[in-house]
């Protein structure tokens, strides 16, 4: 790698971190605002998020909640870097958790296979949600913003009206479906804090999504799809297979994300489970620079804050948990700011190294000769 290269990928790595630590800063200057030292609220988020004594195990809660993050970033992953600007992971998961709740109180299935078929029915159904915008992207010209935001609303209702009509389990103040069978169930390794395969298959996912983009023919068809379009359409990649298959992939992992949550934690779809776990891995993909090795940690990351500031902030120190919220919103608006930091610093590199040209004689004399030979 030469000094350029590198100095390019420092620069890279070093305004997420720039933007974490700003972030952090702020939320330690709120917490200084209600009377809590900030350093002992850092102290208290960190054991609270990633801590564990032999009587319980914090970060047993954070590896449960960051499963199905992990799967919604990645899919935003996937969708972001084929040029498919999708925020609908919040619908797409969803509407995969009811479907693997339906197949896994409704389907008999041996023990092995039953929650094979509830993540398969998940990631067909969020798959399928998926592909909607980039059918209208591709086909019609709709703007795939507008229409996922307009599909996650959609797919938020229709949950809820499912759960509490046709698929309520009995008569209550609040709706949800029967609960699954236990051959449906994902292998705990904690009950305490639910924590077991369905982390793991978040990491694997991570693995599968990372070999897809970076070391495969049809990865890097969807990634120079996203980043340069006119160049993939010249060297004859299909753009419109790629959309549509940046939409069925992301919808279907972030589906598994809710099939995940459902036979792994909850074993059963309640109204309002629609609760922004899509969003919030829209945000770790973003964070992590949309990368799948990214997505992952940033989605490990969000899930011990989040842990650590209802654990840690609110019960122990009496600090609002919004604060983490706050954090990690501010994290999300510092980044935006990297691709045009990123592309003034390119610039001025570009004009200092023009200036070191013009200036050094010599360098100028050998540019001459190698044009001239």
């Amino acid at each position: 790698m030469n000094r350029e290269s590198a100095e390019r990928v420092v620069i890279r790595a070093s305004l997420p971190v720039a933007a974490i630590v700003l972030a952090l800063t702020i939320g330690g200057l709120l917490i200084w605002t209600l009377g809590v030292s900030p350093f002992a609220a850092a102290v208290t988020v960190v054991q609270a998020g990633f801590g564990c004594d032999p009587a319980y195990c914090n970060i047993g809660g954070t590896f449960a909640l960051a499963g199905p993050i992990i799967f919604c970033a990645l899919g935003a992953v996937v969708s972001l870097r084929s040029g498919l600007f999708s925020i609908g992971q919040e619908g797409q998961y969803a509407l995969g958790g009811l479907a693997g709740a339906v197949v896994g109180y409704a389907i008999p299935a041996p023990a092995g296979l039953h929650p094979v078929l509830c993540l398969a029915a998940a990631a067909i159904v969020g798959g399928l949600w998926g592909v909607i915008p980039a059918v209208l992207k591709v086909f019609l010209g709709v703007n795939e913003l507008i229409i996922t935001i307009v599909l996650n609303t959609i797919a938020g209702l229709l949950v809820d009206f499912l759960v509490n009509y046709p698929l309520r389990a009995e008569a209550s103040t609040v709706g949800y479906t029967p609960s699954i069978a236990d051959t449906a169930r994902l292998p705990l390794f904690d009950s305490s804090t639910k924590v077991g395969l369905a982390f793991v298959l978040a990491l694997i996912a991570t693995v599968l999504v990372w070999f897809y983009l970076s070391r495969t023919t049809r990865g890097y068809e969807q990634r120079m799809s996203g980043e340069a379009m006119l160049f993939a359409r010249y060297a004859g990649m299909s753009g419109t297979a790629s959309v549509l298959r940046a939409g069925l992939i992301g919808g279907a992992l972030a589906g598994v994300g809710g099939g995940i949550q459902v036979i792994g934690t909850n074993y059963r779809v309640i109204e309002g489970f629609s609760d922004g776990t899509g969003l919030t891995g829209l945000t770790a993909a973003i964070l992590g620079g949309t990368t799948a090795i990214g997505a992952g940690v940033v989605g490990i990351l969000y899930a011990g804050i989040t842990v650590g500031a209802v654990n840690g902030l609110q019960i122990l120190l009496g600090v609002p948990r919004e604060i983490g919220s706050t954090v990690l919103a501010l994290m999300i608006v510092f980044v935006a700011f990297q691709t045009p930091l990123t592309t003034r610093i390119e610039r001025a590199r570009e004009r200092r190294r023009a200036s070191r040209l013009l200036l050094d004689p010599g360098t100028r004399a050998t540019k001459q000769t190698e044009s001239v030979a």
